[in-house]
């Protein structure tokens, strides 16, 4: 099957922007995509299983089973091409095959013959890079075999939808750390003080010859000055819990009897 070469589409700058979201390229490597490239090339016999992120202009190994290199060029590479098919993307004979017969990975000293990969494509519709197999030797790809090739390229995906997922909610419960130490500090500066002058007033004033005066009064400061109290108490105890959360509560030895 023969398929013209893929030109860049007008999603491009989506594409990218869906790889920048993710956060994969230039991590360390990583067990869990090795394991799916290792898993890869003792499955279909190859020496070569590459999960690659397709940049604006390289493209980036996030694991190479079988080849020493982290990136190349995006041009003229075989991965950018992939990735910019829905479906499999299958070179049986590089040799024989118009669309890689003048790729230097062919005709140069790298001599491969074989190529297979799989778009990784996200869940809103963007192809990250692929899942490709590699070989320097022809030789065909079965139905079931491809189905294999593509549950594999799965497997990738759902590791970096997990990822994603992940950051996202540390992002999200970062954020959330910072709004409630925002509303603390709110508490601290804009209601404590307050609180604590409406405290000591109604303390200064429950004593007076005014309120002692006034049977009905004498009744409601008592209630006001407790009121203050336990809101001041409850205020500290909010801030004491911020400072615990925080780790910045300093804690204080002292001796017990036992």
């Amino acid at each position: 099957m023969v398929i013209d070469t893929p030109v860049a589409r007008s999603d491009e700058p989506a594409r990218l922007a869906a790889v920048r979201r993710y956060g994969i390229l230039d991590t360390p490597p990583d067990g869990a995509f090795d394991r799916i490239t290792g898993l890869a090339a003792r499955v279909f016999g190859v020496p070569i299983a590459i999960v690659s992120i397709v940049d604006h202009d390289r493209i980036w190994f996030k694991s190479h089973h079988g080849l020493d290199v982290e990136q190349i060029d995006r041009e003229p590479g075989l991965c950018a091409s992939a990735v910019m098919q829905r479906d499999p993307w299958i070179i049986s004979d590089a040799r024989r095959d118009p669309r890689a017969l003048t790729n230097p990975l062919v005709a140069g000293e790298f001599g491969l013959q074989f190529y297979a990969g799989v778009p990784l494509q996200t869940m809103d519709g963007y192809n990250l890079g692929t899942l490709c197999i590699l070989d320097f030797e022809p030789r065909e790809l079965s139905a079931s075999e491809t189905a294999t090739l593509q549950d594999l390229g799965r497997m990738v995906t759902d590791e970096l939808d997990l990822r994603l997922a992940t950051r996202t909610a540390l992002q999200e419960a970062s954020e959330r750390d910072r709004l409630k130490d925002a509303y603390f500090g709110m508490l601290s500066h804009e209601l404590r003080t307050p609180m604590t002058t409406i405290y000591a007033a109604a303390q200064l004033m429950a004593d007076s010859p005014a309120v002692r005066a006034d049977a009905r009064a004498r009744d409601l400061f008592p209630d006001i000055v407790s009121e203050s109290d336990r809101l001041l108490r409850l205020i500290d105890d909010l801030l004491v819990l911020t400072r615990v959360e925080q780790g910045s509560l300093e804690s204080e030895r002292e001796p017990v009897l036992l």
